[in-house]
């Protein structure tokens, strides 16, 4: 956790992760003010419930997603991740080591490395936590990288699928 200038607390996923799986209540959290939240506080005023959120953040409109893009809201450590790195060392033969290689040419064509960056953070996350990722769905099982850092449990080398399928 870290404090902004006005000391407000700025909690990170790990500390809403735990609270939520100790079942610790949370006051407030510095977070934008969106449609999903207005929709949500509408609906407790309709049907009388106590339970606002209150909209509090540093940052606004088009700020907030610049730095949302530019800090993914992952550690530092993982915006430099050497997700190709990892993922080849998991390749033990030269068809995994291909694949991997033409997803990653994929990825980055379309500006995607970050987002892989992102989703290897949020993988260790939950497994930290003993949160349960599914086996997966739709057409993201089609990438191979994407079993590889965990993300699903779909082997799409053993099953013959796609990476087009996914990158469509």
């Amino acid at each position: 956790m870290r404090s902004n200038q006005n000391n407000q607390m700025i909690l990170t996923e790990n500390d809403v992760v735990t609270a939520w799986l100790s079942d610790t209540d949370i006051d407030a959290a510095i977070f934008e003010d969106t449609d999903p939240i207005n929709i949500y506080n509408n609906w407790c005023k309709a049907y009388d419930v106590e339970d606002n959120i209150t909209a509090k953040t540093e940052y606004t409109g088009d700020n907030f997603v610049e730095h949302c893009i530019q800090n993914w809201n992952m550690p530092e450590e993982y915006k430099n991740y050497p997700i190709y790195d990892v993922c080849i060392r998991q390749c033990d033969t030269i068809e995994k080591k291909q694949r991997v290689s033409l997803e990653f040419d994929l990825y980055d064509e379309r500006g995607m490395l970050p987002v892989l960056r992102f989703l290897a953070y949020m993988v260790d996350v939950c497994k930290a936590n003993n949160i349960v990722l599914g086996v997966g769905r739709g057409s993201s099982v089609a990438s191979y990288v994407l079993y590889l850092l965990g993300v699903h449990k779909i082997d799409s080398l053993k099953y013959g699928l796609d990476i087009k399928e996914f990158l469509k």
